[in-house]
């Protein structure tokens, strides 16, 4: 008698890879979202929206105290978007995330002040999109490093314009400044080169640390701090759920 052949069991389908770092992207998105409609609800001033109605809102009169708790609502649509995609089936939910990020990227520049608030949650919505997407499809190493070095030379950038403002300063160099400004940059970007995970979850954590300090001292200089706090924290979260990822077996 001749055996019969021995039917293979098939392969066990290992967890998608991209699930992990959808949901954690998206759970700091929804979170930054959530924060910001706060702010903006209970203190952003009122006369800071564009229309037509804030233009004669007394001075220093809040969102919610001009228009009643609804406006609440409507600064949490942000966030809401954000969330909205995990209720639907995985087949959409990418452009669903998408659609999401295209409607806050077309609101910001007509929004004002309340675009540039909002900013984050645009970035980090995009970033939610993105990195899970590349992440299933995989790329190679030489794109890997590239992004690296990408992101390392962006978080080089503050040390700049910081470095050459304290050593033309004609009162003295203020040392803690120097490594605020322009020693903690290059430290971060450093190590982000490098493609240690460490490095991109310190910029995240300095990126959310100077949104706050800018959110508690609005000085002349708000926006270019917004800006570049947006940007440290994008990169760091996207960077540290790209690299925890495609460590793992």
């Amino acid at each position: 008698m001749t055996d019969r052949p021995r039917t293979q069991a098939p392969p066990t389908r290992q967890p998608h890879r991209a699930t992990n770092p959808d949901r954690t992207l998206r759970t700091i998105t929804v979170t930054l979202g959530v924060l910001i409609a706060t702010y903006v609800s209970l203190d952003m001033p009122a006369h800071e929206l564009p229309l037509q109605s804030a233009l004669t809102a007394p001075e220093g009169q809040t969102i919610i105290q001009r228009y009643g708790p609804a406006a609440t609502l409507l600064t949490l649509l942000p966030a809401l978007l954000a969330a909205i995609p995990t209720m639907l089936p995985a087949h959409i939910r990418t452009w669903a995330t998408t659609a999401a990020a295209a409607a806050l990227t077309a609101l910001t520049p007509v929004a004002g002040n309340l675009g540039l608030y909002y900013l984050p949650v645009t970035l980090m919505l995009w970033a939610t999109t993105i990195v899970p997407w590349t992440l299933r499809r995989g790329i190679g190493r030489t794109a890997t490093r590239a992004w690296h070095l990408t992101a390392a030379a962006f978080l080089a950038l503050p040390a700049l314009p910081a470095g050459a403002a304290i050593l033309t300063d004609d009162t003295g160099i203020a040392w803690y400044a120097v490594g605020l400004w322009v020693i903690t940059p290059l430290a971060l970007a450093t190590l982000c080169a490098l493609a240690i995970p460490a490095g991109y979850a310190a910029t995240a954590l300095a990126g959310t640390l100077v949104m706050a300090a800018s959110i508690v001292d609005q000085g002349f200089l708000f926006a270019a701090f917004w800006l570049f706090a947006t940007a440290y924290l994008t990169i760091g979260a996207s960077g540290l759920t790209a690299t925890r990822a495609r460590s793992k077996p």
